[in-house]
């Protein structure tokens, strides 16, 4: 019976893996982005002159908060997952299964950031529509 939950969570950290993987390729884009969102967000908040409005500032927070996940999921998931070979000492062993343990752990966190990320995304879409659409 405890096998087919281990399945499952070996297979949740194989497709994070392989995504990671392919996220890694394009990091360095991830991490522009990151910045220019920042940057823009800083500069809108400095802006004496415009008028203000709450609404502009947040396309370049979902621009920098989209980024970082996207990067911390790359550099984080990049890696090689560790295998528990039952041919290594215990030592080796007692090391692949906390490391496993700290991946499903990122991997757990990554996923509620992402949810919330998301439900972020949509409740901005919905005030800058509110704010910026016809009247």
């Amino acid at each position: 019976m405890v096998a087919p939950r281990n399945a499952e969570r070996g297979r949740m950290l194989e497709l994070y893996g392989r995504i990671g993987r392919a996220l890694y390729a394009v990091r360095v884009l991830f991490l522009v982005g990151t910045v220019a969102g920042a940057a823009f967000f800083v500069g809108a908040i400095l802006d004496k002159g415009a008028a203000a409005q709450e609404t502009r500032l947040l396309l370049p927070l979902l621009v920098c908060l989209w980024s970082l996940c996207l990067a911390v999921f790359a550099y984080g998931f990049s890696g090689k997952m560790p295998v528990v070979d039952p041919a290594t000492g215990w030592r080796q062993r007692l090391m692949a299964r906390i490391q496993r343990v700290l991946w499903y752990a990122l991997a757990l966190t990554m996923t509620a950031l992402g949810l919330a990320t998301i439900l972020f995304t949509l409740r901005a879409i919905t005030t800058m529509r509110g704010t910026l659409g016809p009247h």
